[in-house]
């Protein structure tokens, strides 16, 4: 008798204790599962009420699990300011804020002696601010996208009725069913089993399978049913549950693994970052050896003294040797593969593309083989039965819609042989669907179902008749191996009964006798078993997938234990022929060239096709959606998995969930991967352009500086270099965060699909890809060393500028801001370029797709405008006049028809030199 609600006799830590020790004494104590479900408040027949959810999670706790928190935006920054060489400039910084008040190069500069270093300190708290945003936002977009995959559906009996809920919802008292392929959702005991094993080797390092009974009636969250079906009583959830303990207990600053595209970046990275470091040494020594010898030259002639401003002057030095390091050093690469992976990711999902794995997202952009399976992927996964051959009468144009005609026995036995050897059910549609069934369990089962309901029968009744009244004896599960599944009932007559179904060669080899359509049995002869083989392989010859199904009275004094001898000896009832409709997108004669066939394939089979392509040097992806297919997708270097009809175990075995079961999706997933790469080596092309450009410049003109003597009325007693610290820290912003944020949110082109994948051990940089940065950065270099060592004479008149708007600058300050904006304007144009590195015209193609491209493109313009016309001595710029402007912005536009000549160059050499 159940009491009311929120009424039981065991507490959450005697179930603690009673899991913890897993002690079946301590159970019989309790009266097993019954006894444990009568102080749960459970029907182990018909479950518990769903209104009774909310109070047993109150009393006994939810199905969730502990997770590594979220780390703080503020901890982010702190992080990011961490780094090396921005502590380095922060403290720079400060010391040129001291020495630029404290002792100034003039006198008249004192006031504004802080505003370079202060400006310094400004870009660098920006500059973490960004990065500390952009890796809070990546992973709060991770967690809304890991949710989907915790989206797990299970079946519990509530109400007297099997329902699914998700996961979450599971509680303390539920009955749950579980079956082959499933993930024990919670910690309980079994109240019901047939042939049940599971793999408990993640919880307690046993590789060998459990076989649950009465003597092991224990089940543990995160195990994998291997074999069987049986139901369980759940006794722990969430935190409460050996698989919650275990995560507790994990540690919450473990690291997430890189991908393998993210390390292959991290190694460039330091590479490129070596040679900034060189240069930056080398850019040091130059300028101090020739202020060195300049200052004590003109100490020597009188002309010059030696000063505190002098420090100052060698903090500069130093100060842009290190700005040209983080300028060098491209942390933008894994950020661009963080923003790449976090928008594909997103993107993905509405493509039906469920990404569990980050690596799966680049890792497909290489596939190079799809070995896919047939069921559900390229088929609709809609079974219907449209051919059978029913005791002995052939239905082969049609099948009935009632059993007129049929005998009784044939009836009996066809309707109850597959209402009670069946765990699937017909559910009604939801609300707006077009299906006339919602299927729950195996699609193959359910077409048989849907073959009594075509002829007037209803499961329901036949199948609660066996099951509330006690009548299912034993159960033989389907397993890949035996192609087979049966079970044992009781007859109303107190008899035994075995049903048997499956592939039909097997269960036609175990029959000795046919029912007829009288109703008669008869021996089954050699000559009619090659008649029933016929109308086999007739139906397989037109893609239809055949069972067949049996019947055996058996004696009573058989070893229910002994499966084989219980089935041999079998009286064969009917054939069916299944059909699962292609894909309509999908033309047979299109696929029929490509396709190679590996029919009736055991999960060892799919594995050493899987192995054996990856030795070969192909980048393999699976799709599967069984429990067979568990090892061939872990083995695969991209597992796909069917979201709707794939088993736990193919799903927990996948990297990507194909939310609709759908071979397109298949596809557009190849698509992302190819979009991936082709976005980070967009990005590469762009910023190495920058970083060969901004180095060389800095490094020449450090060279000439203290040689070429500054254009008259200058402030400074030697040419300064034209690119300042505060102004690299703008460019590495932009090169960086802005260029990521462009490049790597491109949206995918169907062309890539046209290409070869990406090989596994290709290299980022192609020999294509260096044509335009060596192109480009050539290009940029004449430009700007040109403005640089004559811009003054053509742009400047006087030491003063001509029509400049607001102020009296000299020539030298006028032509460096120049030059910074040139400089500026030629990696906006260049960006453009970037979006097409594979010699295509169209560099514009599809940019309105890409609006963070063009926020960003327009943004960066924007900015730099107000940099340059009104932030005066915080970036070392002054304002510029419109003849100025024109010329900067000319000058970065030419960037674009250079790139054609370049594009003209890349074909050149790939049709006649083959690059």
């Amino acid at each position: 008798m159940r009491d009311s609600y929120g009424s039981y006799s065991v507490t959450l830590q005697q179930l603690d204790d009673l899991l913890e020790s897993r002690d079946v004494l301590a159970l019989r104590e309790l009266g097993g599962s019954e006894g444990l479900a009568n102080a749960l408040n459970t029907d182990l027949r018909k479950g518990i009420h769903f209104a009774e959810e909310a109070d047993r999670q109150e009393q006994f706790g939810k199905n969730e699990y502990p997770k590594k928190p979220m780390v703080p935006l503020w901890k982010l920054f702190l992080e990011a300011i961490q780094d090396p060489l921005l502590i380095v400039l922060l403290v720079l910084a400060v010391v040129s804020i001291v020495l630029g008040v404290a002792f100034p190069e003039r006198e008249e500069d004192r006031p504004f002696g802080w505003i370079e270093g202060f400006a310094i300190v400004l870009a660098v708290l920006i500059v973490s601010t960004v990065a500390s945003v952009n890796d809070w936002q990546k992973e709060r977009k991770f967690r809304e996208l890991s949710k989907e995959s915790e989206d797990i559906k299970i079946k519990v009996v509530r109400d007297g009725e099997t329902s699914t809920v998700q996961i979450g919802q599971i509680v303390v008292g539920d009955i749950v069913e579980i079956e082959q392929g499933d993930q024990v959702p919670a910690d309980g005991v079994i109240c019901e089993y047939h042939d049940l094993k599971t793999d408990e080797s993640v919880m307690t390092g046993e590789t060998d399978l459990i076989k649950k009974n009465d003597e092991a009636p224990f089940l543990l969250s995160g195990t994998v049913v291997s074999e069987g079906y049986g139901r369980m009583l759940v006794t722990c959830v969430g935190v409460n549950s050996e698989w919650g303990k275990t995560l507790a207990k994990i540690t919450a600053d473990d690291e997430d693994d890189k991908t393998p595209l993210e390390a292959k970046l991290d190694d460039l990275a330091t590479l490129i970052g070596k040679f900034g470091v060189g240069f930056a040494v080398a850019t040091f020594c130059v300028l101090m050896a020739g202020w060195l010898i300049k200052k004590i030259w003109q100490t020597n002639v009188g002309t010059d003294v030696w000063s505190w401003s002098d420090i100052s002057t060698i903090v500069g030095f130093v100060i842009i040797s290190v700005t040209i390091v983080v300028v060098a050093v491209p942390e933008g690469l894994p950020l661009a593969v963080t923003i790449s992976l976090a928008y594909s990711v997103k993107k993905m999902m509405k493509d039906n593309n469920l990404v569990r794995h980050l690596s799966a997202c680049e890792t497909m952009g290489g596939a190079t083989n799809i070995c896919s399976d047939k069921t559900g992927t390229l088929t609709l996964n809609e079974m219907r039965v449209v051919k059978a051959v029913i005791a002995g009468e052939e239905y082969l144009d049609g099948l009935p819609d009632n059993t007129d005609g049929m005998h009784t026995k044939v009836v009996q036995v066809l309707s109850h042989g597959i209402s009670v050897n069946s765990k699937a059910s017909l559910n009604k549609p939801k609300t707006g669907s077009l299906k006339e069934y919602e299927v729950s369990g195996n699609k193959t089962e359910a077409s048989l179902l849907i073959l009594l309901k075509d002829l007037g029968i209803d499961y329901v009744p036949i199948r609660k008749h066996y099951t509330e009244n006690d009548k299912i004896e034993k159960l033989y599960t389907f397993s890949s191996a035996k192609k087979r599944m049966a079970v044992i009932v009781k007859t109303d007559e107190g008899a035994h009964r075995l049903y048997l179904k499956g592939a039909s060669e097997i269960v036609l080899g175990l029959c000795t006798s046919q029912i007829l359509k009288d109703g008669s049995v008869s021996a089954l002869s050699e000559s009619e078993k090659k008649k029933w083989m016929q109308d086999i392989e007739n139906m397989a010859s037109q893609g239809l997938r055949t069972l067949t199904l049996a019947y055996k009275d058996l004696r009573g004094n058989e070893d229910f234990e002994d499966q084989e001898a219980i089935e041999n000896g079998s009286t064969l009832i009917a054939i069916v022929g299944i059909k699962d409709p292609l894909r309509t997108m999908y033309q047979i004669d299109d696929i029929l060239p490509r396709l190679q066939v590996m029919a009736r394939s055991s999960p060892t089979d799919k594995f050493k096709l899987v192995k054996r392509l990856r030795a070969l040097g192909e980048v393999v992806a699976v799709t599967g959606d069984g429990t067979n297919d568990g090892p061939a997708l872990k083995e695969a270097d991209v597992g796909l998995s069917m979201g709707i009809a794939g088993t736990q175990i193919a799903k927990e075995a996948s990297d990507i969930i194909i939310m609709d079961d759908n071979f397109s999706s298949i596809i557009k997933s190849v698509l992302w991967g190819r979009t991936i790469y082709e976005n980070i080596r967009k990005f590469l092309v762009f910023q190495l352009t920058v970083n060969v450009c901004a180095l060389l410049v800095t490094v020449i003109t450090a060279l000439t500086s203290f040689i070429i003597s500054p254009p008259a009325g200058s402030h400074s007693k030697h040419m300064d270099p034209p690119l300042t610290a505060i102004q690299l820290l703008w460019v590495n912003l932009i090169m960086d965060t802005f260029a990521a944020l462009a490049l790597a949110t491109e949206p995918p082109i169907p062309e890539l699909l046209d290409r070869k994948p990406y090989g596994r051990n290709d290299g980022l940089i192609t020999k294509n890809m260096w044509i335009h940065i060596i192109g480009q950065g050539l290009y940029q270099l004449v430009v700007l060393l040109g403005l640089y060592y004559t811009g003054y004479q053509y742009l400047c008149y006087d030491g003063k500028c001509l029509a400049t708007a607001v102020g009296d600058y000299s020539a030298s300050e006028v032509n460096n801001t120049i030059v910074f904006n040139a400089f500026v304007f030629c990696q906006l144009f260049n960006e453009l370029n970037s979006r097409k590195i594979n010699n295509e015209w169209n560099i514009f193609e599809s940019i309105h797709k890409s609006w963070m491209f063009i926020v960003i493109f327009f943004f960066t313009g924007i900015m730099q405008a107000i940099i340059v016309q009104f932030c005066g001595r915080f970036t070392n710029t002054v304002p510029l006049n419109w003849y100025q402007w024109l010329v900067c912005i000319v000058l970065g536009i030419l960037c674009i028809p250079f790139s054609y000549i370049l594009r003209v160059i890349g074909r050149i050499c790939v049709k006649y030199f083959k690059i």
